[in-house]
């Protein structure tokens, strides 16, 4: 997936902050990251699904950097131990 289109999705998760929206972003047919804006703001929280692991973003250039960098990476088959 592109690094744009990863980055139309989150701001568009980010433009409907006063409701609860999900993205969840899958690889090798395994839930990977799950992504939704924190209410009233632009801070992304990015969850990794099998650690749990909830990282935040104010930057949705980064978050999307972040996100296509595991989602395209063929050598990464597991999610990234923090």
């Amino acid at each position: 997936m592109k690094r744009e289109s990863i980055k139309e999705l989150l701001e568009t998760v980010c433009q409907y902050n006063t409701v609860n929206i999900n993205q969840t972003f899958n690889k090798t047919e395994t839930d990977w990251i799950e992504v939704r804006c924190q209410p009233d703001t632009r801070i992304l929280e990015l969850t990794y699904v099998q650690t749990k692991e909830v990282i935040l973003y104010e930057s949705i250039d980064e978050a999307a950097t972040v996100i296509a960098k595991y989602m395209n990476d063929t050598s990464i088959v597991n999610p990234p131990d923090f």
